[in-house]
């Protein structure tokens, strides 16, 4: 091995600009190194600004569940300083007020599995700030610089806005209930001067007070259904559960149905379903009317001659039963908001516009799921899902 005396001057010159060239890369480094310090603490800064500004509580959580950071917001919601929380396990807050077993479902179990949850609702009683209904929207991200997990917890105080649902519920509920008896009250004596037990009518007369009964029936079916709907919506209803032939309700429904069919010369059918169906557990008189509100709907809004099928399928753990027509069909813009209670597709009058809408409720009441597809003058297929218990 050389020496450095046995080198000749060409090669220590070489050698001290390798050197040099080492020393630039580190230098180039460190100052790479510290502009992306200072890159990462102006994203920290402006994402703790965002957090800061913004008008609901929120939360930023670590993997295991350590509070990073929060807003001013939630501290003024909630009654807590910044020594009570930040720091601190979520479930600690408050000597375990936050210790709450719909959180811990959404942050132990539903979070690691979808990375992301919105609307979840809990509801708790805070011994210092009450009774509160929150509404949670969560994410789970990497922050790459930091090498670690966190979960950024969102949380809206919706107390006040389902309170004043629940009233606004209850005056209507109060309302269609008090109009009810006058209206059946004036249906039986209109019926009995129609009937000529009050004395004799003319022609015209008899023509207008007919017009006038068909009118009071068909806000007296509308209250009737608003009550109805009130009293699914305010949970009042509770499935009955019992076995049930299912097919055998959706055979005995088509025939309740075919004298409305056959008015509109409507061929109303149901498809041979290619397996046998067991029983299922249901209220039957729930599903009933879902079954009859879905063929009310499609008779209603098909053509003169047109078709209406009903189809049934095994689909494994669940029974899917759909209600095909070739009717007018539902644009594409509707078909989100064709079971919210009183819309109507186009404006139209037909219905009360709330058959959807406790058709929908009746089948979340049982687990399932209801929807719709269409084709714009083809014709729609309404579908629900029951599971087998």
């Amino acid at each position: 091995m050389k020496t450095d005396q046995d080198k000749s001057r060409e090669e220590l010159i070489g050698e001290l600009k390798e050197l040099q060239g080492l020393l630039k890369d580190a230098e180039a480094s460190e100052t790479a190194l510290k502009f992306a310090k200072i890159e990462a603490q102006g994203a920290h800064a402006y994402a703790d600004n965002i957090i800061a500004t913004m008008r609901e509580p929120l939360l930023v959580l670590d993997a295991d569940l350590k509070i990073l950071s929060t807003n001013r917001s939630f501290y003024t919601t909630f009654k807590v300083t910044p020594e009570e929380t930040v720091g601190k396990y979520v479930y600690d807050l408050g000597n375990r007020q936050w210790d709450i077993p719909r959180l811990r479902l959404l942050l132990e179990s539903i979070l690691p599995e979808k990375a992301h949850f919105d609307d979840f609702e809990v509801e708790h009683y805070f011994p210092a700030i009450g009774h509160k209904i929150m509404m949670l929207n969560a994410r789970q991200i990497y922050q790459e610089e930091i090498g670690r997990r966190m979960i950024l917890l969102a949380i809206e105080d919706i107390t006040e806005l389902r309170k004043l649902e629940r009233e606004k519920r209850n005056i209507f509920s109060m309302f269609a209930h008090d109009m009810k008896n006058p209206l059946v009250s004036s249906e039986g004596f209109l019926a009995r001067i129609i009937s000529g037990k009050a004395g004799a009518l003319t022609e015209k007369q008899q023509k207008y007070l007919s017009i006038i009964l068909s009118e009071l029936n068909k806000v007296s079916h509308l209250v009737s259904a608003f009550l109805e709907f009130s009293r699914f919506e305010t949970r009042e209803y509770k499935p009955v559960f019992a076995s049930v032939d299912i097919l055998s309700e959706i055979k005995k429904n088509i025939e309740a149905e075919k004298m409305e069919a056959e008015k509109k010369q409507i061929t109303l059918s149901l498809e041979s379903p290619d397996t046998a169906f067991s029983l299922i557990k249901v209220d039957a008189a729930m599903i009933n009317r879902v079954i009859r509100n879905l063929l009310d709907n499609a008779i209603k809004h098909t053509d003169c001659g047109g078709f209406v099928t009903v189809g049934i399928t095994d689909g494994g753990s669940e029974l899917l039963v759909s209600v095909k027509d070739t009717g007018t069909g539902i644009p594409e813009d509707h078909l989100p908001y064709v079971f919210d209670a009183f819309y109507r597709v186009g404006g139209g009058s037909k219905g009360s516009g709330l058959g959807l809408a406790i058709a929908r409720t009746i089948v979340e009441l049982h687990g399932g799921k209801i929807w719709a597809e269409s084709t714009p003058s083809e014709g729609s297929t309404f579908s629900f899902s029951l599971l087998k218990q």
